[in-house]
């Protein structure tokens, strides 16, 4: 025995749907596209976390190398540690708008095109 195939009426929906979805430029991407975007993400995502947490563990690693040097104790390295700080979430925002920008443009781009067609 075999699969139970459609009904004829449902198929017809269905290729309906599809059709006007495609017509809209609301077609479901592939499934391979929706995973690389799910991954690029990700990285993204774990690109800001990493420049935020070397910006800060080297800032501070930088002070406390100054207040050996200096025998200035904890102050440099609270000092360097806030600078730290505030310089990851400087590059982390830099970098999270400049990724928005660049997806903006892509996504304007496959708009084009699809309307192009």
């Amino acid at each position: 025995m075999g699969e139970p195939s459609e009904p004829e009426p449902l198929r017809e929906l269905g290729a309906r749907i599809a059709k006007v979805r495609e017509t809209a430029g609301l077609a479901k991407p592939p499934p391979e596209r929706e995973q690389a975007q799910a991954a690029s993400g990700m990285a993204m995502a774990m690109r800001l976390a990493i420049e935020l947490v070397v910006a800060v563990v080297v800032s501070a690693g930088l002070g406390w190398v100054f207040d050996r040097w200096l025998g200035t104790g904890p102050w440099l390295m609270l000092g360097m540690l806030v600078l730290g700080f505030a310089a990851g979430i400087n590059n982390a925002v830099r970098a999270a708008l400049r990724m928005d920008r660049q997806t903006a443009e892509r996504l304007a781009a496959e708009r084009r095109d699809g309307q192009a067609r």
